[in-house]
């Protein structure tokens, strides 16, 4: 899969990652074009390859900071940094547990939806 292809969208809509951060599911938001060059996202690393904002490491804190937490959902603002510009984003998080042990995460939900800001 070309990164470049990737680079050129904002990764919005749902995302299912792993511990790991690799995609396991992704849906597009339902505001946003189809795009016959966008790539299925499912295997890729959501902050190597699909999260190609600068301050992406800003954004895997948090994720993790949620995942080593015990809250079941939660969510936060966050301004994406682009070559200078920010893109102001809502992310929504919630936790999918083991079925026989629901202290373990099996993986995290990531929604990513565009803040409208005033203009």
């Amino acid at each position: 899969m070309s990164a470049s292809v990737l680079t050129a969208q904002e990764p919005l809509g749902l995302f299912e990652l792993d511990a790991a951060g690799n995609v396991l599911y992704h849906r597009r938001e339902a505001g946003d074009k189809p795009s016959r060059t966008s790539p299925d996202m499912a295997g890729t690393n959501f902050y190597d390859d699909v999260a190609r904002f600068e301050n992406v490491e800003n954004f895997r804190r948090c994720v993790t900071e949620f995942i080593s937490g015990s809250k079941v959902a939660d969510s936060f603002d966050f301004d994406c940094h682009y070559e200078g510009s920010n893109h102001p984003v809502r992310v929504l998080l919630a936790r999918i547990c083991e079925h026989l042990n629901r202290d373990v995460t099996r993986s995290v939900l990531v929604h990513i939806r565009r803040v409208n800001t005033p203009e």
